[in-house]
């Protein structure tokens, strides 16, 4: 799955690259093949059900595609991620949940936080929370009012540079807040490379 993540994380590279040279059959047939991927790693016992995924998945590409609406297929993609991701970190904060960055710092970590901590790190997923919907709102207005090629500038680069920043500024702070804690980039990367949530 690790492989997966990367195929993934890829994505955005290849439909920028694929925009900008107005060949949008490319990250078209890279997302497709990435569904596909998904669908036949998916954990569905029933063959029937993976090959009616299978048909939907095709089918609408290949509508949207004729219809001259592929843009619309690739836009929307980081408007489905981030909704994902806002509910997943909403709901982690609700309800007597584990927010998700105290999950991922007690990984990290490698022990339970302190009290402190907690409380810190609760804060650190709301920042998360107001980014990601701060890059919905701009991915929307964006695709709206501006060309792709702009668009594809916004949310393929532009948002991947907010999420290093935001992501750089908190282990620098945390670092300096909880000196006692204190470790390098680079073990931090390793440790939350190898963190699973609950």
């Amino acid at each position: 799955m690790a492989k997966f993540a990367i195929w993934v994380a890829l994505y955005p590279i290849i439909a920028h690259i694929g925009i900008q040279i107005s060949e949008i059959l490319l990250p078209i047939v890279y997302l497709t093949a990435l569904m596909l991927l998904l669908i036949y790693s998916s954990k569905f016992k029933s063959w029937i059900i993976k090959g009616f995924l299978v048909v939907v998945v095709i089918d609408t590409v290949f509508l949207m595609t004729i219809l001259g609406k592929g843009y619309v297929i690739i836009q929307l993609v980081p408007v489905l991620i981030l909704s994902t991701l806002i509910f997943v970190f909403f709901k982690s904060l609700v309800f007597g949940n584990t927010p998700i960055i105290t999950q991922f710092a007690a990984c990290v970590d490698e022990r339970p936080l302190d009290p402190d901590k907690k409380k810190y790190t609760r804060s650190v997923t709301i920042v998360w929370l107001l980014g990601f919907l701060y890059m919905l709102v701009q991915n929307i207005v964006v695709s709206i009012w501006f060309s792709v090629e702009t668009w594809s500038w916004v949310s393929n680069t532009g948002n991947y540079v907010l999420i290093a920043l935001i992501m750089i500024s908190e282990f620098l702070y945390r670092n300096t807040r909880f000196k006692h804690d204190k470790i390098s980039f680079k073990t931090f990367i390793v440790r939350l490379s190898h963190c699973r949530l609950r």
